[in-house]
């Protein structure tokens, strides 16, 4: 899907480009930035890529010209992006969210409290972490962490 970027780059008190791209990915967002200001690399400039899903910004304005009483038109199709250059590699995993933690208590988001609520009763009871891993099927590093973390040996 492609999506539009609005990037700004500056160096100094000097504005270098502010424009439009639309494509698929940051990285080739950043490629067109080089080919615009003609650097191989961003070092010494401050710049700024914000992205915002295309079908998106058609449904907002869509729902802004329903609200001020306009009939809904069919949004123009946008004129076809710039041309990419050779394809990209494969994007890197995306990191998973890390869980909120809610009234100080951190919170996991593979396992529930009350797990980990029996995990320290039974390690209060034997004071082994690989003992209470292999019980409860849980890796010994994530048992340490959660004891630190909640300060079991207090």
């Amino acid at each position: 899907m492609n999506k539009l970027y609005w990037i700004v780059c500056e160096e100094g008190d000097t504005t270098l480009f502010e424009g439009r791209y639309q494509g698929r990915t940051r990285g080739s967002a950043m490629k067109f930035l080089k080919e615009q200001i003609d650097r191989k690399n961003l070092s010494g400039v401050v710049f700024t890529i914000t992205e915002i899903p295309v079908p998106l910004i058609r449904e907002l304005i869509a729902e802004m010209m329903s609200e001020m009483g306009h009939p809904a038109t069919p949004m123009p199709q946008p004129a076809s992006p710039p041309a990419e250059p050779a394809p990209e590699k494969p994007a890197a995993p995306k990191a998973k969210p890390v869980p909120v933690a809610s009234e100080g208590k951190p919170g996991n988001p593979g396992f529930g409290d009350d797990l980990w609520q029996q995990a320290r009763a039974y390690w209060e009871s034997c004071r082994c972490i690989r003992k209470t891993a292999e019980k409860f099927g849980l890796s010994p590093n994530s048992v340490k962490t959660r004891a630190r973390r909640e300060g079991w040996r207090k």
